[in-house]
């Protein structure tokens, strides 16, 4: 293979770091192929297969899109490959990718807190401790221990919801920009 391929198949390589290493070098393997392929079949010189496979960072990102798309799970490896993803992605993604990844995130982990908050209040109050920096406050009503307990409870429950549907449409918005970006082959 030409130091052009190799070179390109290099700079793929290097965008792919997020994703697993088994994953890369599949994915390697399938664009070397591609390669192969196209040289053999087609009689492309190295500079022709490499146009027409398109800008190695878009190439990345697309498969990178569809490394993050495979299942909505979350865990820190797939937000660092959306991380790298986002890096990828281009200025339309500099403010939705951000936002509704990280408030995703964020309200997922708030509304694993508020509970446990309105617990404390409410475990708190039956051992006749006061904590007064955990409440539930409408206006000038300020609801009882019991009452904070069921309405973080509830809190708690839309918090993540609303989380768990903005990690859903950050994979979906994800999916949609790399299906946009991968029509190389």
């Amino acid at each position: 293979m030409e130091i052009i391929l190799s070179n390109y198949l290099e700079k793929i390589d290097n965008y792919l770091k997020p994703i697993e290493a088994a994953e890369r070098a599949d994915i390697i393997n399938e664009i070397k192929s591609e390669m192969l392929e196209l040289e053999a079949k087609d009689k492309l010189s190295s500079e022709q297969i490499v146009e027409r496979l398109g800008n190695p960072k878009e190439l990345a990102g697309a498969y990178l899109g569809q490394s993050i798309t495979k299942n909505n799970r979350f865990n820190i490896r797939k937000l660092v490959t959306v991380i790298a993803f986002y890096s990828l992605a281009g200025v339309g993604s500099i403010f939705i990718l951000p936002i509704i990844s990280i408030l995703g995130v964020v309200l997922v982990i708030c509304g694993a807190i508020v509970p446990i908050c309105g617990a404390v209040k409410f475990l708190g109050a039956l051992a006749g401790i006061d904590v007064p920096f955990i409440m539930f406050q409408f206006g000038s009503y300020i609801a009882s221990p019991i009452m904070t307990f069921l309405l973080s409870i509830l809190t708690g429950i839309l918090l993540f919801l609303a989380g768990r549907f903005l990690w859903k449409l950050t994979i979906q918005y994800i999916r949609m920009i790399s299906s946009k970006k991968r029509q190389i082959f």
